[in-house]
């Protein structure tokens, strides 16, 4: 895909600096590969902004990938509008959000693998924590249809969903949870102010508390907290999986 050029579009933020790491990473990563042209990035909120990012596109052939976990408002209608691919001369082939494919079952079993250490699963909770939206009736569907899909492929005594702008709400999780060993991951692409700040605050623990996947006590209960999914070193290759299938395409 030499003559193509790949476009990764992310959310970012103007309050938190890391919001936009995990997707410059990946985007690097792959440029690194040689397999386009060349790799850009747009971001809602942050330099460069999904309206100008095709502006340093050199080839008419553009491949969009969405760097988010699930579709929604944003993704159905403010990036649209945003890249107005109607009054651009260019071919483009936009793909679906990542986190749509089934693929972030495995990147899922992954991290909660790693970060159970001697905790057994029949014995846990997993405690998978989404956005949500009060824009979009849909955006809640992806993270629950993987969690339908966990349930069966996994040991977890409880998988549950919990959210910060839907019930049911993250700060309320003690009238979920049904064990006292719970692991939370968030269902985020970057930590940011929601997993670094907000989460940990909602579930008890202290802001960034979620490195080495120590375990604390918050009441009677034992809480671990990952790192947001966005930043597992599976993602690239979750990513390559939507390429390769245009490609063959």
């Amino acid at each position: 895909m030499k003559d193509t050029a790949l476009v990764i579009l992310g959310h970012g933020s103007s309050v938190h600096a890391s919001s936009s790491i995990p997707c410059r990473l990946h985007a690097d990563n792959i440029r690194r590969m040689e397999i386009f042209h060349s790799v850009h990035c747009g971001f809602l909120k942050e330099t460069p902004l999904i309206e100008e990012c095709l502006d340093h596109v050199e080839v008419k052939k553009v491949v969009i990938l969405q760097h988010f976990l699930a579709e929604g408002y944003y993704t159905n209608k403010v990036i649209p509008q945003k890249l107005n691919l109607e009054e651009k001369d260019l071919e483009v082939e936009y793909l679906k959000p990542i986190g749509l494919d089934a693929y972030i079952q495995d990147v899922l079993i992954d991290l909660a693998t790693r970060a159970m250490g001697d905790w057994k699963p029949e014995e846990t909770t997993l405690m998978l924590l989404g956005h949500g939206s009060t824009k979009s009736k849909t955006s809640k569907d992806t993270l629950l249809e993987h969690i339908a899909a966990l349930r069966e492929k996994t040991e977890f005594a409880q998988i549950h969903d919990l959210w910060l702008e839907e019930p049911p709400f993250i700060k309320d999780w003690r009238d979920v949870v049904q064990h006292k060993q719970v692991l939370f991951i968030p269902y985020l692409i970057a930590d940011g102010q929601h997993g670094g700040w907000d989460i940990p605050e909602m579930i008890g623990m202290e802001r960034d508390m979620y490195a080495s996947f120590k375990a604390h006590a918050v009441d009677d209960y034992e809480l671990k907290l990952t790192n947001a999914l966005g930043k597992s070193p599976m993602m690239v290759e979750l990513m390559l999986r939507q390429l390769e299938h245009l490609k063959k395409g």
